[in-house]
Order: structure tokens, then sequence, then C-alpha cells
């Protein structure tokens, strides 16, 4: 485009033109022809790679996946198909819980101190009132020797209060004598008397002080007393919280204040289980009802337990009321803080040396291998239907999906009993989504 002319603007403006004749910069055979290249190469690219994908299936298999690992993976929560049998298959109420002991302290010192000696390891069993750890207690030591000599030399000057007593009391019965017989006079007979007196008022006051010095005694052996920390009850220790050499006060909450406590100690021969009951169930429980309990960390036996208490408490948030159930043959394999699941029986169980149905061990422990009865219980909220059909989502190897039509029984408490299509122990999507497919891949909630 060019300007021709210098006049004023509006020649400039009428003589205004666009040269035609001028080629475009750029332009020519030559960019035309690198552009063909450019293009041809491109066409020939795409059209290897879709020969090469069709020639091999499982690249686009492989392909997939990578493009499958790229998108964020669906999290999903799982939930287990529990498998029930004997009188657990009965249980009118299910709930899970934790064991603890029914007797549990976290046991310090009385007093500050540094700690000179730890004499317990973790699982050695105490008795009542054995020492389980020593603090530095030299000073007390010096101070209960010097009280102890102070009482000492307190009862020496009693007695020789006492040797007192006797020669003046002997000295005012001779007195005495003389006096009736007119051979001395009454100021003689006052002195004699006076001093026997101030003998027996003396006595008195050497008689405290050997009181006050017997407390200080006292005072002193409870003090070195205190850095001998000792078991309150008979147990085992289940965790040693302080070593050699560290410094130990009451009620030390860190490293800043000291240690709180030197060992844990627990009751492990009354175990029980604090699990919570939905408030909608906590009728079906009552104070003394029999249940069995089965605990993760052994499997295939199921202990016999006891309600002992319901708590006359409710938690609003979670709308459950805690319960305990106390542990009636707890063995050396169950430890405080164990998963447990409590099986509430109906109230005309018997467990223990009475019926507790087919394939009870000695004892009343209830064996799982072999039993007849195996039933199959899924939570309620891993059930998916749509009209006629009812199916689970199982999150079988590498974390895939997998639908699987069940068959439903009997429904109790949140659970319903799958009647055919699982075998138990499957991991199961709890809750329904859109994109649920079979061979999903998904991310599973911890």
């Amino acid at each position: 485009m060019t300007v021709a002319g210098s006049g004023g603007s509006g020649d400039a403006l009428s003589k205004l033109r666009i040269r035609r004749d001028e080629p475009v910069r750029g332009g020519g055979w030559l960019g035309r022809f690198v552009r063909l290249l450019v293009t041809v190469a491109v066409l020939a690219l795409l059209g290897g790679a879709a020969w090469m994908f069709s020639r091999s299936p499982g690249m686009l298999a492989d392909a997939d996946r990578l493009m499958e690992s790229v998108r964020t993976k669906l999290e999903v929560r799982v939930v287990l198909a529990s498998v029930e049998e004997g009188r657990s298959a009965d249980a009118t109420v299910v709930a899970t819980g934790y064991l603890q002991s029914r007797q549990q302290a976290r046991i310090g010192a009385r007093a500050t101190g540094r700690i000179e000696a730890v004499l317990v390891e973790e699982g050695v069993r105490v008795a009542a009132n054995d020492v389980l750890a020593i603090l530095e207690h030299a000073d007390l030591d010096a101070s209960l020797a010097a009280a102890k000599a102070s009482a000492a030399r307190c009862r020496s000057e009693l007695l020789e209060q006492d040797v007192l007593i006797a020669r003046t009391q002997r000295d005012l019965q001779r007195a005495e004598k003389l006096l009736a017989g007119r051979t001395m006079t009454q100021a003689e007979f006052d002195t004699e008397k006076f001093e026997y007196d101030a003998a027996v008022a003396r006595r008195e006051s050497l008689q405290a002080a050997l009181q006050l010095a017997e407390a200080r005694v006292q005072e002193a052996e409870q003090l070195r007393e205190n850095m001998f920390v000792r078991a309150p009850f008979a147990g085992t220790v289940i965790s040693k919280d302080a070593e050699l050499g560290e410094s130990i006060m009451p009620g030390g909450m860190g490293e800043a204040s000291g240690r709180g406590s030197v060992v844990t100690i627990a009751d492990l021969e009354h175990l029980e289980v604090d699990c919570d009951v939905k408030e909608d169930f906590i009728s079906r429980v009552q104070q003394g009802q029999a249940a069995e309990v089965a605990v993760d960390a052994v499997p295939g036996r199921r202990y016999r337990g006891r309600v002992r208490k319901v708590i006359p408490m409710g938690d609003r948030a979670r709308a459950t009321v805690k319960v305990r159930v106390a542990l009636e043959d707890a063995d050396e394999r169950l430890f405080p803080e164990m998963s447990s699941t409590v099986y509430f029986l109906p109230a005309d169980a018997v467990v223990g040396d009475g019926v507790v149905g087919d394939g009870v061990a000695a004892g009343g422990v209830q064996e799982t291998k072999g039993v007849a009865g195996r039933r199959i219980f899924c939570p309620n909220d891993a059930l998916q239907t749509m009209g006629g059909d009812v199916w689970v989502w199982v999150v079988g190897a590498e974390d895939r999906l997998k639908r699987v039509a069940v068959q439903v029984g009997e429904k109790k408490e949140g659970r319903t009993e799958i009647v055919n299509g699982l075998a138990g122990g499957e991991r199961l999507v709890a809750g329904s989504s859109a994109e649920y497919r079979d061979g999903l891949a998904v991310k599973v909630l911890q």
C-alpha cells in the first residue's frame, strides 16, 4: 500500500491505493514446496502409527491402560462380606469395637526425679506392690540417716532422764524419812521434792522430742519411698514409657515438663470389648446378655462374652450407645486395642457349658472351621438394586471393579444375608455411582 504525492490530507487520502503487482513476502515456489513436504511427513507419521496399532491389539490395550493411569481414579469406600457361623449367625445385633483391659493404668512417680533404674520390660507380669523403677535418691538417703540419728539421740537422752528420775525419786524417799525423824529441815526436803518434779517434767519434754524425731524419720522414709515406682495391682507391662536417665515428674506431659509415667500395666486376665451399638437396636441389648466375640487377630475362634454394662449415655453425633462386653475365656493371644466384633445372641442363648450351637470346642469356644450353618452377610449400603436385579460391585485384582449378581435372604440390623453369589471375605463397594462399570480401576479409601 503506497501514498503518492505530498499535498494535504485530502489529496493524500484520494491518492491512497493498493499495489496489486507487489509480491507477497515469504511466498514463492520455495515456501510452497516446504509446506508440502511438512504436510506429507505428518500424514506419513499418522498413517504409520495407525498401521502399527491395527497390527498389534496389545498396544491398543497398553495405550488404554496408560490413558487410564493418567486419569484420576474414582475413590471408593469398601466393606467386607462377612462369614458368620454357629450361633453368631443368629445374632440379634452385631457391633464392632476394641479390646481393653478393665484395669489399666500408666504408672508414674509421686515425686520429681531422674530415673536410676527401670526393672521391667514389656510383657513382664508383675504382682501388686512390685518395684517397677527407681529414681535417684542419694540425698534422701542422707536425710533419712540424719533423721534416724536425731531419733537415736532423743532415745538416749530419754534413757538418761529415766536414770535421773530414779535417783531423785530415791533421794526424795530418803528425805521423807529424814523429815519424819526431824533430822532434815522443811527447806531441804522441798529442794529434793523440786528436783524430782523437775526430772519428771524434763522426761515429758524429751518424750515429745523423741516423737518429733520419729515422725521426721517416717517423713524421710516416705520421701525415699516415693522414689520407688510400684505396681498398684497385678498385671502385665504393656509399654515402657521412660528410659534410664530421663527425668520424670507427676503430671508431666512431654519433654518440656518431664515424662509423667514410667510404664503402663494392664490386667490382661479381665478383658472386655468397648463397642458402640446403634440407638435403633439398643433395646435388643440387656445387661448380662450372652454374646460371642470374634477377634481379628485370632481367626477361626470365637470367645464367650457377656454384657457387663450398658453405659447410660448416648452419643448424639453418632447416634450410638456404648456397651461393654466382658470376655469369660480370654487367653494369652488377646491384647488391648485389638479390633473385635461382638455378636449379641438371642435371649434364650446359653454359652459356656450349655448349648451354643454346632461346632463348639472344649471350654465353650466357637471354632469356625467345619461348622455347619455357614452364612454370608453383606452391609446394606453395598447392595445395588434396579427393578428385580440385585448386585454388588466387588473390588478385585488391581483394584478393578466387577459386577456380581447376588441372591439375598434375611435382613438384620443394617446387613443382609447373601444366599448366592459371594463366597465371603470379598471387598465390596459401599454406595452407588453412575460411573461404576466392569473393569474400572478405582482407588480404595483407607
